[in-house]
């Protein structure tokens, strides 16, 4: 099969022609982020033959599905060749020691568990947060989906091992590498606030040029969204004017240097549009909702509102869920094979997932859109990895459909079929399922309702279905803002903890983070829903994922809070 061409699109340009020793490039999903990493191992192994680079990671199992699989394409696409012990020839080994008669780096490496070795001498050692955090003297580190990392642990292990062969490499020799001892930082746009320390490095574009990045950025974001929509309304003249505009725009954030030598750099999708087209653009908008097309597609920066519905914390999330153990068990038996590795997107990847207890699903049934979320009880904190001894919900994965997404399915069967497939080796077939009272409403054309249909396909693909559903009428919004208060303040017993896996799980997060609080006439708080129908202004689905979390929590938990509210004075703003 043809190797398709090596394309450099103008964000990647910047990248490689900006020269700096510490990079961070927030890029979006479509951007290039993988050509960035692969072009960057590339350049370390020929300028610094028997150095060694570090892959910070949150664990292996990241590395080997998500990381790796990208870089190596890129590297294949350049004539990189695993190493073929038979024939002799090739380039490199994964995880293995080097064969006999290759170079080793500078610095002794005792064991190859987790190094990709050159033939060269040069070595990819994976740091994981996760297990093996110190690792030896490195000439060049590379974090990729940085955003999953915990800094402080990041600072404290894996930066001071960035040090080695100064007399080699660095400012010792004759002719020293000016990357030696840099770092590059990649990835998508961060949605927490512990993330946020990826954005700081941009304040030099305020503080030297006085060019505020990020409103600039969005603003650029709100012109590519009208784009779209003057696409999607066959309006050429509206189109023209719109795509000079972006073009204008964009040229006033034209990235440099700082005077310390780091390059910040933001890209989106419309930067790589050269290589995806249009019409790419075009299908995520309709197949995504518009908060995360605007995140994950667009790279727009998201800010937490004041007044938050949700109070969420940085201890309700955590990002290192991947069962390590499994991903290297397919690694070994595929002899690395990266296909095999980056198709290892089920259920048995997903240390957070245990196959012997049963799941718990909610929906959330809408007329343009459906969402569905899982969670499963554990007495194990993945936040802090402790054992606890009271339960700890935690709701660990997520699916989205439109409406016509699969013109010849519906919504309802798209989803069920995207978990089952996705939960196809769980061994305790049993959910339980949160009935969304809306989706007990028939609809036009059919015998019977989401759930009804929704439930039929579970139990076909050998499913067993436990219908759970709240008691009376839905609940006053009020009511449940005081549940998640309880909830995620962690101060009464009486109440779970609860934590989101906030890399499957990034459009809830998204979604809850987005989600402001009202105060009515009476008193009463209610969740501010104005975005769902103000597309124009806001996202139209900001607020529909954290409805769907409101079923389940509400359905289990909803009768505590009816306990404290009816012997004692529970004041709202607590």
């Amino acid at each position: 099969m043809p190797k398709l061409p090596l394309r450099v699109n103008p964000a990647q340009w910047q990248f490689v022609m900006l020269r700096s020793k510490n990079k961070y490039a927030i890029f979006s999903r479509g951007t290039g982020k993988s050509w960035i990493v692969g072009y960057e191992v590339d350049e370390n192994v020929r300028l610094m033959p028997r150095g060694v680079t570090t892959v910070t990671q949150s664990t292996i199992g990241q590395a080997l599905t998500k990381t790796l699989p990208s870089t190596f394409n890129y590297l294949d696409r350049l004539g990189y060749k695993p190493y073929d012990y038979k024939t002799k020839t090739g380039d490199y080994v994964v995880c293995k020691t080097p064969p006999p008669g290759w170079y080793t780096p500078y610095e002794h490496i005792m064991q190859y568990d987790n190094v990709i070795s050159f033939s060269n001498g040069h070595a990819l050692y994976i740091l994981t947060q996760a297990g093996n955090s110190r690792g030896p003297n490195a000439d060049f580190n590379i974090t990729d989906e940085a955003l999953t990392i915990d800094k402080e642990k990041f600072d404290q292990e894996a930066a001071p091992t960035n040090r080695g062969n100064e007399h080699v490499f660095g400012r010792r020799c004759p002719h020293p590498v000016f990357k030696h001892h840099g770092n590059l930082f990649t990835s998508s746009m961060p949605y927490t606030l512990e993330q946020q320390w990826l954005l700081e490095p941009a304040d030099y574009y305020e503080r030297e040029r006085g060019i505020n990045l990020f409103a600039k950025w969005n603003r650029l974001v709100d012109t590519q969204m009208q784009l779209i929509e003057a696409k999607l309304q066959n309006d050429v003249h509206l189109f023209t004017e719109l795509w000079n505009e972006c073009l204008r725009q964009r040229r006033e954030i034209v990235p440099f240097v700082s005077k310390d030598g780091t390059l910040f750099l933001l890209g989106s999708v419309f930067d790589n549009i050269e290589n995806l087209g249009m019409s790419y653009i075009i299908n995520q908008y309709k197949v995504m909702d518009k908060l995360s097309f605007m995140v994950e597609i667009l790279n727009k920066r998201i800010s937490t509102v004041d007044n938050a519905y949700y109070r969420l914390e940085d201890r309700h999330f955590y990002y290192n869920a991947y069962n390590d153990s499994y991903l290297r068990d397919v690694g070994e038996n595929s002899n690395y094979d990266w296909e095999a590795l980056r198709n290892a997107t089920d259920s048995r990847a997903d240390l957070d997932c245990d196959p012997s207890r049963a799941l718990e699903l909610s929906a959330d049934w809408g007329s343009s859109a459906s969402f569905l979320l899982v969670h499963q009880e554990r007495n194990f904190d993945f936040s802090t990895k402790l054992v606890t001894k009271k339960p700890v919900h935690n709701i660990i994965n997520e699916f989205f459909v439109r409406r016509n997404d699969d013109r010849d399915e519906t919504e309802v069967n798209v989803l069920a079929t995207r978990f089952c497939n996705y939960y196809q080796y769980h061994v305790n077939k049993t959910v339980t399922f949160y009935r969304d009272r809306y989706g007990d409403i028939h609809q036009a054309g059919s015998k019977k309702t989401y759930n009804e249909l929704f439930i039929e396909q579970l139990q076909k693909r050998g499913w067993t279905v436990i219908q759970r559903t709240h008691a009376g009428i839905e609940p006053p919004q009020h009511d449940k803002f005081l549940l998640w208060t309880y909830i995620l303040a962690e101060t009464d017993e009486r109440f779970p903890v609860l934590r989101i896996n906030a890399t499957r799980c990034r459009k809830l997060v998204i979604s809850m983070r987005n989600t402001a609080v009202m105060e009515d006439g009476k008193g009463k708080f209610t969740k501010d829903k104005r975005s769902e129908r103000r597309g124009s202004v806001a996202p139209e689905e900001a607020t529909h994922f954290g409805d769907t979390a409101d079923k389940c929590v509400w359905t289990k938990y909803g009768e505590r809070l009816k306990l404290i509210t009816s012997s004692s004075f529970v004041s709202p703003r607590f």
